[in-house]
């Protein structure tokens, strides 16, 4: 320290023998936000979003550049934060909610006496037009979506019982139960983080007879409160819920062997953390399957599986305040969104020309009504 106290004396400056790395308080503004959530100040939900957003954008972004300390911090600085994410595939929205973290870090650091006001980075976000006829996520054509079907399936495939390699039956593991969830969400048409808050508590099947005299699964789920729009019940094809039911109970994770399920466990359930799989896990999935189908530069996201299943449910002659009740969403935004698949239902040769790219199976009688 005597030899720190002289070079300070004699105008050496403080940048260049002590740094503070801008990875090292990240983390401590993310332990901060766990203990705001502890006290309640905020939502877990809202602690669980700023981990996403520092964990998978801001800290690889940081990592990759040339400023890695608050101290080389300046107004300019980290100007392509933006730019960078989107050249990566990621839509506006995507990148403005990371941005608004990265903001409310150096707020932070500036309340924290660690940056000066003057050199908070001003970084600007991208630009949004909101046009409700062209989605930002966009549900898949009717060609589109059996061509990533296709490779869905085709991606899921491997032979476990041929290769004692456990590492690749654990990938498998983790395929099949990726391929249940997209199967789950273009069925249910829950937002991706709906999803993987269920638990086995939260869903149930119960036998259905159709209008024709058959039998089929209902399955009934209810969403938690703690998500975006609240809690309600709402209704699915049952057999997208016993399948991954029989995935979890049937096949032993490799590793973990088989795991005991209750009520509180989630239904995408990762065995190695007892938690849910992790939606950037489920994201980096879901791109690779598109880039195996060659529709990765669409702008598909795993929002288009709930476009999508509008975009089927409408084609099947549903009625907008049945979709929107069992989605959570409002009657006017449904149209607002989709007046134009509507409008195929004018047309009988149109309707007959689309509607089945989205009939698989099970999913014809996707929903029944009448809780």
């Amino acid at each position: 320290m005597d030899t720190y106290a002289n070079y300070i004396r004699r105008g050496g400056s403080k940048t260049k023998v002590m740094k503070t790395f801008i990875t090292k308080k990240l983390k401590e503004y993310i332990d901060y936000q766990f203990e705001r959530s502890v006290r309640g100040e905020i939502k877990e939900r809202s602690f669980k979003t700023f981990h996403e957003r520092v964990r998978n954008r801001i800290v690889p972004y940081v990592k990759d550049g040339k400023i890695q300390s608050i101290q080389e911090l300046t107004r300019k600085s980290y100007r392509d934060f933006p730019i960078y994410w989107k050249d990566k595939g990621y839509d506006a929205t995507t990148i403005n909610d990371a941005l608004t973290t990265f903001n409310h870090f150096f707020d932070w650091l500036v309340d924290d006496d660690l940056l000066d006001l003057g050199k908070k980075p001003a970084i600007k976000k991208l630009q949004q037009v909101k046009d409700y006829k062209k989605d930002a996520n966009p549900a898949f054509t009717g060609e589109d979506w059996i061509k990533f079907k296709d490779y869905l399936y085709r991606y899921e495939m491997l032979d476990e019982s041929h290769t004692d390699d456990l590492d690749e039956k654990e990938r498998w593991w983790y395929r099949r139960l990726f391929v249940c969830w997209v199967l789950y969400q273009f069925a249910s048409g829950n937002r991706p983080h709906e999803t993987t808050a269920l638990t086995f508590g939260d869903v149930s099947v119960k036998e259905y007879i159709l209008p024709n005299g058959k039998t089929t699964l209902q399955g009934i789920q209810h969403i938690s409160r703690d998500t975006k729009r609240g809690a309600r019940t709402s209704v699915i094809n049952g057999h997208m819920i016993t399948r991954i039911i029989q995935h979890i109970n049937s096949f032993s994770h490799p590793k973990s062997g088989k795991y005991e399920t209750g009520d509180k466990t989630p239904l995408f359930l990762n065995p190695s953390t007892g938690k849910s799989i992790h939606t950037e896990t489920l994201r980096h999935h879901f791109k690779n399957v598109l880039r195996l189908a060659g529709l990765d530069n669409k702008g598909y996201t795993p929002y288009s599986l709930r476009s999508t299943h509008i975009t089927y449910m409408l084609l099947r002659g549903t009625s907008v305040d049945d979709i929107s009740r069992n989605l959570g969403n409002s009657p006017e935004m449904i149209r607002r969104h989709y007046d134009g698949v509507e409008n195929i239902l004018k047309s009988d040769e149109l309707l007959k020309l689309n509607k089945h790219y989205y009939d698989d199976g099970g999913l014809t009688h996707a929903i029944h009504f009448d809780l």
